[in-house]
């Protein structure tokens, strides 16, 4: 007989764009009466606040894309140790699946799952699919996808993938489809810029260079928020100075749902989470992919929106202020073109991806398993 209530583990760790989706099932699978444990690295303590309700679990990982030929050995080694361990953890702690959303804290859990024989369910947030969750797909039973278009060269693991959408925390849920308020000629432009983690400068560097490029009378409108590295706050808001542009600067913004949503324009990199958020609340945005990303899978997530209308794409070897003031004038002068842009961002968007998702996971397990497991007692 099938268990009602089972016991899920969850993999990630790392980045935001991991963890945002993992805390989003995790809080779905609580609702629903099920029991959930994240497995993550070393870094474990930093998300106890993320994940209320959920007991944390730490292995070792590392990456072997940093420190040359000896931190792929030193890489290895981790690695293999957290498989190790995260053996011992499955098999005491008898989860119904094991649920992984990409990146190197992931691995050694969801590796474990596989050798287990144990349901695992991929999370890939990107268009591209990742290289971890790329070398786990094999062992996967499902690989549940943010795009409809994921791209993978092997055509076994294309059947594996179901489209969920991307899950957004609540904070965004509690925003979505917020109507978008248009700003005509004369009237206050808020313009939101988000930088994120990695390649914030290039940002830094282009924006204010072309806001302040503007004519006077449109600076005039403009109410910029925008995201910078510490390292970079004082020359940005040194190049704001002598402008018209009122400027609000920080490396952190604890209040982004508002932002986006009273946002008349967002300036962003295309990670996929970042993406997910805009199109959930529903706002227009110009796109700077992270040009170094993996298999430069920013760029192919700019496209989807691209393709939808829903958003402007700059690649960030061409990302100059002589090209952003052209398209900021296009956009800024057409109120009806910006709102049919936030329609059509929302259009894309899914706000019950994280319901998707956790019913994926929980099927999983009804297919797989006539007979469940009694959940293992999480130790502390």
């Amino acid at each position: 007989m099938v268990e009602t209530y089972g016991h899920f583990i969850l993999a990630s760790g790392g980045t935001g764009g991991h963890v945002f989706p993992a805390r989003a099932l995790a809080q779905e699978l609580l609702k629903a009466g099920h029991k959930v444990s994240l497995v993550t690295d070393q870094r474990g303590e930093k998300y106890e606040a993320m994940f209320p309700g959920v007991h944390i679990l730490q292995v070792h990982s590392a990456s072997p894309s940093v420190g040359g030929l000896l931190g792929k050995v030193k890489a290895a080694i981790k690695l293999g140790h957290g498989v190790l361990q995260s053996i011992g953890l499955l098999r005491r702690l008898k989860p119904q699946a094991v649920i992984g959303f990409g990146g190197y804290p992931s691995m050694p859990p969801c590796m474990a799952a596989g050798l287990l024989g144990i349901p695992l369910i991929l999370h890939e947030q990107n268009s591209i699919l990742g290289r971890v969750n790329k070398l786990l797909a094999g062992k996967a039973t499902y690989i549940a996808t943010s795009f409809k278009e994921t791209y993978s060269d092997t055509g076994a693991i294309t059947q594996k993938m179901v489209f969920t959408g991307n899950p957004v925390r609540q904070e965004i849920l509690a925003k979505t489809a917020t109507p978008y308020d248009t700003s005509e000629p004369g009237q206050t432009f808020n313009l939101l810029v988000l930088g994120g983690s990695q390649g914030a400068t290039v940002l830094s560097d282009t924006v204010p260079a072309a806001l302040i490029s503007l004519p006077e009378h449109i600076q005039k409108r403009l109410s910029v928020t925008q995201q910078c590295r510490p390292e970079d706050i004082g020359r940005v808001e040194a190049a704001y100075r002598e402008s018209e542009i009122k400027v609000e600067l920080s490396s952190f913004f604890e209040n982004v749902p508002e932002l986006i949503s009273d946002a008349h324009l967002v300036i962003a990199r295309s990670g996929a989470s970042t993406m997910a958020e805009v199109d959930v609340i529903g706002r227009p945005a110009i796109y700077v992919p992270y040009k170094f990303a993996m298999d430069n899978h920013q760029l192919k997530n700019a496209e989807s929106s691209v393709s939808a209308g829903a958003a402007k794409v700059i690649e960030q070897d061409d990302f100059k202020p002589e090209k952003l003031k052209e398209i900021l004038l296009e956009l800024m002068d057409n109120s009806q073109l910006l709102q049919d842009m936030a329609m059509k961002a929302f259009g894309q968007a899914d706000p019950h991806a994280a319901e998707k998702l956790a019913e994926l996971v929980i099927a999983s397990c009804n297919l797989q398993n006539t007979e469940m497991k009694t959940p293992g007692k999480v130790e502390e």
